[in-house]
This record gives structure tokens, sequence and C-alpha cells, in this order.
């Protein structure tokens, strides 16, 4: 009987002790033993038998309790506190004989007590678990927050007996995550106040986020953007491209910018510039991206206005140049013109004489030859005056474009009693450009120093050309003129300037000039000679091995 019934005891305990929340519950323990006391399940030796097992197991757990940082409570179904620990008496910096018999919700702000009482009520044997954050408010005033693990102990009958509270500060954390709150609050007030347009989305392209301004852009709610694919917004022929740059980012370079279109509900097309940039993980793995963009369509339609006045600038340029050359056009063109007068007037003699009929026969092919050499010429001045100049970029040797520029003044500079003096070395790399291109530099600035010697009557004038290279090949064409002040030195460059009478120059020479040096990659610089004079060098990269 006795084994019988140590073995039911054994049994009850056991049960007891799987519990949830009641593996230290040394109340309820008590309360088991007392009742099959009662029932005479058990001798008086087994009793204090058990008494004695149930001290030390309610010192063991107490001694584990007293040690936590934890702050650790027990409370009956009314709220009345039956344990606390040290952690919890320095806490609330009041003694464990101050809190027993003390309903806890009198330690919580008034206006939480309903909030809690209902959290309480919800605890089931099914789930007699919960988690909580509370706040204290100490004597001082400050707000103190609590994390809670509340746990309700049921008896065999789902009666509530007790509940078992841990709880830890988390004011701390709370700060942390109220400043991120704030510094969210403010990020957002800042994104949503931009007129550029904001985005983000995930690696799959997937909008997280836009701003007010982006959704007034493509006219659509957040609602309608939200979960969208950006790719969407992006005309499909597009869609390459922009994947490609996207997958191009990387930690060491997580930026970049690009220029892209978006067309209308009314079929207009807008231009946007974006600087996307990837967000990583520790581990280097994007994260998400984010994206600032602005509408530069107006941008945009200046640049081709800005383009197309170059343009008109260039053929009023070009016109200019052929003016200035007009004289040595006409003498070019007249000596073919008279050579041709002479054999023709020769090819008659000949004829009117009976001569060899190979005689006459050469007369009419040198004519031939002297009309080609007309041809070119007016061919090769038509370049300048087109309305639309498609220019080839391919090599070109600088000392065969400073010869042809020669050719084309050479009569103005006879005229003028101007000396050349050309030192142009042999062997040059050639630079990529286009040749007529070439020629209005060499022309321009020819003129130029030209007009820097007017008025030189009775004195030496001359101009130097010379070429060289180092890797880059170099051109300089110099005067021995006045030179320039040095207080225009910088402005001689920009277009309209020009230190001649209104009506003698439009002041557009040296601007054409450096817009075509610069669009061969290359480079401009004025300078006064040491001997008095001006010299202006142009550096252009060479081409290796051609």
């Amino acid at each position: 009987m006795r084994r019988q019934v140590g073995k039911g005891f054994r049994l009850t305990y056991r049960r007891h002790e799987a519990e949830p929340g009641q593996r230290y519950g040394g109340e309820a323990l008590k309360t088991v033993a007392a009742q099959n006391q009662a029932k005479g399940l058990v001798t008086d030796t087994e009793q204090r038998q058990i008494d004695h097992s149930l001290r030390e197991s309610e010192a063991r757990y107490r001694s584990i309790i007293e040690d936590q940082e934890e702050l650790i409570r027990r409370f009956k179904p009314d709220g009345t506190l039956t344990f606390v620990n040290r952690a919890f008496c320095r806490y609330f910096n009041k003694t464990a004989d101050e809190l027993l018999g003390l309903n806890f919700i009198q330690l919580i702000p008034p206006e939480d007590h309903d909030t809690v009482r209902e959290q309480m009520l919800t605890l089931t044997p099914a789930e007699p678990v919960a988690q909580a954050e509370r706040r204290f408010i100490s004597i001082d005033g400050t707000v103190r927050w609590q994390q809670w693990i509340n746990r309700a102990i049921f008896d065999e009958t789902n009666q509530i007996i007790e509940y078992q509270s841990v709880g830890r500060d988390i004011t701390a954390k709370k700060q942390v995550e109220q400043k991120l709150q704030e510094s969210e609050a403010r990020y957002r007030a800042i994104i949503e106040d931009q007129e550029e347009l904001i985005r983000r989305f995930t690696p799959d392209g997937t909008l997280t986020f836009v701003n007010r301004a982006f959704c007034r852009y493509f006219d659509k709610s957040p609602d309608d953007l939200l979960g969208l694919n950006f790719i969407h917004l992006i005309p499909p022929e597009d869609h390459k491209t922009v994947w490609l740059q996207i997958a191009r980012l990387t930690p060491a370079d997580p930026v970049a910018q690009a220029e892209r279109r978006f067309i209308g509900p009314d079929g207009k097309v807008r231009w946007q510039h974006w600087i996307n940039r990837a967000i990583f993980d520790a581990a280097g793995q994007i994260i998400e991206y984010q994206s600032v963009g602005r509408d530069i369509t107006s941008q945009k339609e200046a640049e081709i206005k800005i383009s197309e006045a170059r343009e008109a600038i260039a053929r009023a340029a070009r016109v200019t140049t052929l003016a200035i050359i007009g004289g040595g056009i006409a003498h070019e063109i007249n000596q073919p013109l008279n050579a041709i007068r002479v054999l023709a007037e020769t090819g008659l003699h000949l004829c009117r004489t009976n001569a060899e009929m190979s005689k006459v026969v050469q007369c009419i092919r040198d004519v031939s030859g002297q009309v080609d050499r007309i041809d070119s010429i007016v061919n090769h001045l038509r370049s300048f005056l087109r309305t639309t100049q498609m220019v080839e970029y391919v090599p070109c040797h600088l000392n065969d474009v400073v010869e042809s520029s020669l050719s084309y003044v050479s009569n103005q500079l006879f005229v003028q009693h101007i000396k050349v003096n050309k030192e142009l070395a042999p062997g040059l790399p050639p630079v990529n450009g286009s040749f007529v291109r070439f020629e209005e530099v060499v022309l321009n600035l020819l003129m130029n120093a030209m007009q820097a010697l007017e008025g030189r009557e009775g004195q030496v004038k001359e101009i130097s050309i010379r070429t060289w290279a180092d890797g880059d090949v170099h051109l300089t064409v110099s005067d021995n003129g006045p030179g320039i002040a040095p207080e225009i030195c910088s402005k001689i460059f920009e277009p309209f300037f020009s230190t001649k009478k209104l009506g003698d120059s439009m002041g557009l020479g040296l601007s054409i000039v450096e817009v075509i040096v610069a669009s061969c990659n290359g480079s401009i610089k004025a300078e006064n000679n040491t001997g008095g004079g001006t010299l202006i060098q142009v550096s252009l990269p060479g081409i290796p091995n051609v």
C-alpha cells in the first residue's frame, strides 16, 4: 500500500513539475502535498521528507531568482504581489516588505491600468504567456520603460492560481527607437518637401518609397506606385541599359548618374537626370537602391537651342572666313583661268598653222587639268558654307593642314608684305579630326595674326608657324604685333569678343577655334612673346603607329 502510495506521489510530483510555469513553483507543490496528506495518501514520515525536499527546492529556487538581474515578481489573480526578487526591489527603490501585499497595478501609470488588466485576461491554458512593454514613472518624474513576459499558472481545473512575470529595463532601447523615429520623421519631412523626385526600390525593382514630388511628376498616388516595378515607368527600349547600369554598382563604387527619358500620357518626351545609389549590408549584398532625380527637359531643350545657335555661329564664322579670304580665292582661281586662256589661244594657233595633232591634244588635256583644279578649289570652299556639316573624324596631318591653309591667304600675305616663317617638323604623328575643321583653325589663327599686324606700315611684319610633337602634336602661330593686353587675355576665346571697331569683326574666330580644338580632345592657350607679339598654341593628342 505504501509503495503504491509512494509511487502515486512521485507521479503527482512529476506531473506538476512538468507543467509550464510550475518548475520552481514551491507554493503549488505545497498545496498538492497538503491535499495528498489530507486524503491519507502519505504518512507523517513521508510528509516530513516531502517538506524537507520542498524547503531545499524553494531555497535553490530563491537563490537562483535572487541572483537574477531581471525583475521577477509573482502575484495573485487580484494583483497582490506574493514575491519580488532583489532586482525588482532595487529597481522600484522599495523593500520587499513594502512591496509584498501591494497590488502591482499601483506601480503602473493609471492611464495604462485597463490595458494591463485586459492583457492578463487574455491568458489561457492554451496560451499562458504574453509579452508587453510598460511605462514606469519614477519619483523624479522620469519615464522608464520595461519589457515584461507574463505567465499565468493554472491548476488542474484550469483556474488561475498565480501569475509570474520576468521583466527588464528597456529605457535605453526605447530612447534609441525614439531617436530613430524622430530621425525618420525628420528625414521624411525633408524628403517630402523636396522638389527632386525621390524613390527607393528593392534589388528586383519593386518601389518601396516615393515622395510627393515623384507622385506629382508621374501623376500617380503612392498606392499606385508602391509595389510597382520602377522599370515600368521607363520606355521598354531603355530597360536593358538601366539594368546594366544598376548591375555595375559595387560597394567600392556605389553611385552612378544617368539621364533617362519618360514619355507622358500626352506622348510628350520628358528628360530626367538621376543619381542612383546602391545600399549594401555588411556582407556586401545589396539591400536597397535609392535614387534622386530631377526634370531636365528644359535644360535639354536649351541645349538643343544652344547647339543650333552654335551651328549658326559656326556658319556665320565660316561666311566671315570666306569673306576675308576672298582675295586669295580669286587669286587661286585666276591662275588656272589665265592658264586656260593661254592654252586655248595656243590650241587655236596650232590648229590654224596645221601643227601636229599631238600638240593640240596636249593643250586640250592641260585645259582639262586646270578646270579640275578650279573644281577642286570651289568644292573645298563649299564645305565652309554647308548648312549642316557632317564631320567625319579621320587621321589628319597638321603639316598638310598648314600648307593647304596658307594657299588660301598667300595673296593677302603678299599684298600686305607679311613674311611667313615656317618650321614644320617632319614625320609628325597624325591627329584625329576633320581636315576642313583643322583648316578653319589655322585660317582663323592666321587671320588674327594678320589683323594684329595692321598699321605697322614701314616695319617688318612676320608670322611664324611651328609644329612639333612630344606625344601630343603642337601647332603655334605667332606674330610680332603689339601683343595682348593682360586685362583681356582671359576673354579672347569668348564668343563675340573683339578689340576691333564695330563692324570690322564678329569676334567669333577664336571662339570657333576653341570649340573645334575641344571637340578633338585638345587644348589651346594664348600668351605674349618675350620679344613682343602674340603666340597661340594648339595641342592635340597624337595617334601612335599610324
